[in-house]
């Protein structure tokens, strides 16, 4: 169990150890102090506050029982709502996982891409006019394929795409 784990069971165990006890502010005097009433109506005095203690504190103090309780159930809820959707989010994963990536649409996009068409003229001698199609073309030379859809179907092509690809966004990312 992770320490997050042992200390919520920590404080879910003292929490039922105040058996529902019901803890409130009360003044005698110039003193004010903790009274905490169990389940047999008997009160105890179990907390008295410095005269300089500021009301948030007070607060924090007298409501802790509650404040806890209440923390404890929004946990409980969170940790219900994360083990309700795992199967859901395994499974979005795994599909995610089994559909290959369409290297062929992804290079068809960068040709269409004018920032991708200045990054081959620049880096990779594509002379003008820079159209999508010739794009395409001085894409298939530079990667040594005959089509694009031959990214998909053979790993080779795949891996010189990707890293064409790394080189094209690694060029973007240097500002040119």
């Amino acid at each position: 169990m992770s320490s997050e784990g042992i200390e919520l069971r920590r404080i879910r165990e003292k929490l039922a150890a105040l058996n529902g006890d019901d803890w409130q502010l009360c003044c005698e005097g110039d003193v004010s102090f903790v009274e905490a009433r169990t389940r047999d109506g008997e009160l105890n005095r179990i907390a008295t506050f410095h005269p300089g203690a500021t009301p948030d504190e007070i607060e924090m103090v007298v409501g802790a029982p509650r404040m806890a309780a209440f923390m404890l159930k929004l946990v409980d809820r969170a940790i219900k709502a994360v083990r309700q959707s795992t199967p859901q989010r395994d499974a979005s994963r795994q599909s995610r996982q089994r559909k290959p990536r369409d290297f062929a649409a992804e290079a068809a996009m960068k040709c269409d891409d004018a920032v991708f068409r200045a990054f081959l003229e620049e880096q990779h001698g594509f002379e003008r006019p820079l159209t999508s199609d010739r794009a395409a073309q001085r894409l298939r030379s530079i990667l040594n394929i005959t089509s694009r859809k031959e990214l998909n179907e053979s790993s080779a092509a795949a891996e010189r795409w990707q890293d064409f690809r790394a080189a094209f966004e690694a060029w973007k990312r240097a500002g040119r």
